[in-house]
């Protein structure tokens, strides 16, 4: 019933909001500034297409003119990451990191399309390379940390784009495994908390094909490599990580 009921006001915030938008100009989620067309303002919307740097394919860390990017950066040269390539729209700095902090409280959910809509806009070519007849999956939160927060910031990423792409977006993952919060975790405490953290649903269909696995932050990898890797277990032929912010762990 209080789960129910729960349902029911984040609804009737949601109607809020919209109806909200249609009245009142848009308030840049980044900086403020009050606009009428669109949420972020010109400037704004600049500066997080101008981070869209040139990046590393297989982890997405950004890289200089002159980088060696034989099997990858010097991030991730030899390293086993369990994905095979990283998309992100910038280094998790500035606007971006702003924008990745606010997406991860409910109320501002309202921000998860129109910050994809970026991101598609600024890595098209990149996106476009990986499409095909992909799925587009979120990184699963566990069920208790799920209840708790309201909603899932990835899955309303992955909606956005698997719109946007005309893609099928599904959930063959599952958090079987409750972790504590990983911020504070270096490389090899993460990669020990998330061993088969993750478990993919049955489903024939997953069998040779690419996964799209979405995120908000891409840290050390370890999160996403552990459901890229019981995705590969399932049987999909190859996971590439699409995420908003690419942060400076290293692999």
């Amino acid at each position: 019933m209080l789960a129910s009921r729960g349902w029911v006001q984040r609804c009737l915030a949601a109607f809020g909001n919209a109806a909200g938008a249609l009245i009142f100009p848009w308030e840049c989620p980044v900086c403020g500034t009050m606009e009428g067309a669109s949420p972020f303002c010109a400037p704004c919307r600049d500066e997080l297409l101008d981070a869209a740097g040139d990046a590393c394919a297989r982890c997405a860390m950004p890289l200089g003119p002159f980088t060696d990017r034989t099997g990858g950066c010097s991030e991730c040269r030899g390293r086993s990451l369990g994905f095979d390539g990283a998309i992100a729209l910038g280094p998790y700095q500035g606007p971006i990191r702003h924008l990745c902090l606010r997406l991860k409280h409910e109320p501002n959910a309202w921000i998860a399309p129109w910050t994809m809509d970026v991101l598609i806009e600024a890595r098209h070519s990149a996106l476009a390379s990986e499409a095909g007849d992909a799925w587009v999956a979120p990184v699963p939160l566990h069920g208790r940390r799920r209840m708790r927060r309201g909603y899932n910031q990835a899955e309303a990423l992955a909606s956005r784009l698997a719109r946007r792409l005309g893609l099928r977006h599904v959930q063959p993952l599952r958090r079987v495994r409750a972790t504590p919060p990983l911020a504070r975790s270096g490389r090899a405490e993460r990669a020990t908390l998330l061993r088969h953290a993750f478990q993919a649903r049955p489903n024939p269909a997953l069998k040779g094909r690419t996964v799209l696995l979405v995120d908000d932050i891409l840290t050390t990898g370890a999160t996403c490599g552990a459901a890229a890797r019981a995705l590969k277990r399932a049987g999909a032929a190859r996971v590439v990580v699409v995420v908003i912010g690419r942060a400076g762990g290293n692999f």
